[in-house]
This record gives structure tokens, sequence and C-alpha cells, in this order.
């Protein structure tokens, strides 16, 4: 099948775009508004960008239902300060719990009783049931096309200057990816989590590229 975007004539029953760009990793966001009131909510348009700084990236799309921008961006615009938790299978509910639409003068990590730890660099707390987050201070907001008139969307592009693993997820120096079981976003309403691990050797001479660069 073809079919042109701007037109959506794919003639199925939902749009396939998103079910055609997967695993995508969930980053987790915890903000803070100017009114103190900490926030979550989970973003699936999500990945690294660069290693060396390390720098982050989450799209943000659509429109809260009660009119303005969500609020997670609202209080990156205000504070440019945010932090990547990364989803476990293990917190998938509490996660979904995040998705609701909740008013802004409301803390979806007190709705959902979620423990929170404080960050050493920035403001926003940590999510405790995560065992990897990522401190982040705002390097550019990026306006995206829109549309619709009513609904806004934007690549949120941040430095990462803190990273915290939990010890129990680390085995031999490596972060266990068995022990994390990161979960990811599919298409439609469906997820998955990484349950199936293999390596691969590069050809001869090619760089990791996880290698350690010494200053």
């Amino acid at each position: 099948m073809y079919y042109e975007t701007d037109k959506n004539n794919h003639g199925l029953k939902y749009n396939p775009f998103k079910s055609c760009i997967v695993p995508r990793p969930i980053a987790w966001i915890t903000s803070i508004s100017e009114n103190n009131i900490h926030n979550c909510a989970p973003y699936s348009f999500f990945n690294g960008v660069a290693a060396d700084p390390p720098m982050v990236m989450y799209a943000t799309n659509g429109k809260q239902p009660m009119g303005g921008h969500k609020d997670t961006i609202t209080n990156i615009r205000k504070n440019k300060e945010f932090v990547i938790n990364i989803v476990t299978f293990d917190a998938k509910d509490k996660m979904n719990e995040t998705t609701a639409p909740f008013n802004p003068d409301e803390s979806e990590i007190d709705i959902a009783k979620l423990e929170t730890l404080k960050s050493n660099l920035i403001a926003p707390r940590r999510l405790a049931i995560s065992p990897i987050h990522m401190e982040c201070k705002l390097y550019k907001i990026i306006d995206l096309p829109s549309l619709e008139s009513n609904k806004y969307n934007g690549m949120v592009i941040g430095k990462v200057v803190g990273i915290h693993i939990d010890d129990k997820v680390i085995t031999d120096g490596k972060v266990d990816l068995n022990k994390v079981k990161p979960l990811s976003r599919l298409g439609y309403m469906d997820y998955s989590f990484v349950n199936n691990i293999f390596e691969m050797n590069r050809p001869a001479g090619s760089p990791r590229p996880d290698k350690v660069i010494k200053k």
C-alpha cells in the first residue's frame, strides 16, 4: 500500500504512522511549575541525539484539554530544567496513570502516589520507581508545523548534566537491560519491553559507539 500523508488516504481503520516507528523508548518527564507544582508525564517521541556532550530530545504534540500548551513544555520554558525517568515494565501501570488529563494545578506525582528523590543539580525531582534518571537543562525548543491551529507541535532538546543509575541494574560494569526491562511504545494502544537481547560485533576497525573518550 501507499498513501500521501497530507491526504491520509491510507484506507485503514487507524493512522499507521506511529506503528511504523517502533519501538519507541518512553521518557517519563518530571518538571516543576512556577507555582512549585511537580508535574510528571510520559512521552514516546523521545531519544538521545548526541553523546559528547550527552543530549536528549522529546517531542510534544497536541493540546491540553483545558487549552494552551501541555504542562511539561510550559514548565520547561519557565524553568529550563527537567528529568528523564526511564520507564520499566514494572512501572507500566503507574506510568499509564499519569497519562490522564489533569489540570495544571494538579500533580500527577501526588495523584499516582509516586515517591520522589531529590535531584543533585536541578530543581525537578526524580521518580524513585525508575532505576535510571537523567537530569537535564534546556538547550533549545524548536517549534514544529501543525495542521491544526489549536494544537502545538514542538521538540525540546536538553543537555544531560547528571545521570543516576541504580547499582542493582549494573552487572559487570554494564547497565543490565534484562534487569531494567525498559518499556517501549508501539502503535495504537500497544506497548512492549526489552526481553530479548543479542550482541553483534562491528567490522574490524569500527569504533565502539559507547567507547569512553579520555580527555
